[in-house]
């Protein structure tokens, strides 16, 4: 965030500086440490940088989706949860065909 906001800042009239409501001093002063952010203006900074904030929780939730989602193809033919790496009973890796799957 700090590389974001400081690369945004470095853009007299930026976004971030008009969602702060900072002049040219306020920046400077920001950038060096000698003014913070009100708590009010946090979530329009953040915005401003083009991010958004979310928990740990729903990120590693997403994650998990992701990775079901991307292997689901198993599941729908009948072989079981999905997941990346999946073996037979002889160890080798299993390929599990389905037809509308992406290769």
């Amino acid at each position: 965030m700090e590389r974001a906001l400081r690369q945004a800042l470095s853009q007299p009239g930026s976004a971030i500086q008009e969602a702060a409501a900072w002049d040219g001093s306020a920046v400077s002063r920001f950038l060096s440490g000698q003014q913070g952010v009100l708590i009010s203006k946090i979530d329009a900074l953040v915005n401003a940088a083009g991010y958004v904030l979310v928990s740990r929780k729903y990120l590693d939730a997403i994650g998990t989706l992701g990775e079901v989602g991307m292997y689901c193809h198993c599941a729908r033919a009948g072989a079981g949860e999905c997941g990346p790496a999946r073996q037979g009973q002889d160890g080798e890796q299993q390929v599990i065909h389905f037809r509308g799957a992406r290769p």
